[in-house]
């Protein structure tokens, strides 16, 4: 599937369509035009990590950081075809919930629902986000920070799609939902595993005309977990030497943790916090 097709250039809908942006699409063909005001649209796909490129080529043009990402590896082994080894029918199973999601709707069409966060919650939102952000920039790249930003939108999403959920369950009528302290830190935990493997990805998009080989990408972080308490900068780079990083990549992550995740002692010395 590539970016760019008989229909035009997919990325520009995908990346207004996240924020409900208005889209418009004119074509040559027929002489239309299309204006969709408030543009929602579900994707959900699944493939191989040596797919993602082929849709999402690099992460510059914000396409990459409006996707969640969730990598995993199947243990290879024999499953078992036979009847009797799984009695879920399908088609009645999915059926039944599509039936709970129209009576969710409905709920929701009869009455407007407005989801508010705690100041609590607000508050650990500002206080966590600045360090994922803090750590993304300093151990994978400035280019990954959209990462973060668009997380913090989407953990909101989550929050609201569970306060909805819990409405549903306990039928609630209520215009204003407060966001239970159990529904955000879920929906904080799970942010959180959608960044790492987000940043997984990111660190395996290719380069121009560089064949794609899965790696982990994460050298700067096992080589900043890898110092002591305290260290010396000669010590942080004999250690940076262990993850193949130079002399100078280690000053860079050293300056970049200053108040953050590090404190200077002294000249040359340095405190993890």
């Amino acid at each position: 599937m590539e970016q760019k097709q008989d229909w035009g250039d997919y990325s520009p809908i995908l990346r207004s369509a996240f924020h409900h942006e208005k889209i418009s699409i004119s074509r040559k063909t027929g002489n239309e035009y299309v204006e969709i005001n408030e543009p929602r649209l579900a994707v959900a796909l699944s493939g191989t990590p040596a797919q993602a490129p082929r849709l999402i080529s690099s992460a510059e043009d914000g396409l990459f950081s409006r996707f969640l990402f969730y990598a995993f590896k199947n243990n290879i082994e024999w499953q078992d075809p036979s009847p009797k080894s799984n009695t879920i029918v399908y088609n009645d199973h999915f059926e039944a919930l599509s039936d709970q999601i129209l009576q969710l709707i409905n709920l929701l069409e009869q009455s407007p629902t407005m989801v508010e966060l705690q100041p609590s919650q607000w508050q650990i939102i500002n206080t966590t986000f600045p360090k994922m952000l803090s750590e993304v920039v300093t151990f994978t790249s400035e280019d990954a920070a959209g990462v973060v930003y668009r997380l913090g939108l989407v953990l909101f999403r989550i929050c609201m799609i569970f306060s909805a959920l819990r409405k549903h369950e306990n039928g609630d009528m209520t215009e204003t939902i407060i966001c239970t302290d159990e529904d955000f830190n879920t929906a904080l935990l799970i942010v959180q595993t959608y960044l790492q493997h987000s940043l997984l990805m990111f660190n395996n998009l290719p380069k121009q005309n560089e064949s794609m080989q899965f790696h982990s990408g994460d050298g700067k972080r096992k080589f900043f977990e890898a110092l002591p308490k305290e260290f010396t900068r000669k010590e942080a780079t004999e250690i940076g030497t262990k993850f193949k990083l130079s002399a100078r990549t280690v000053d860079d992550v050293l300056k970049s943790c200053l108040g953050v995740s590090l404190t200077k002692i002294k000249a040359g010395s340095y405190q993890r916090i």
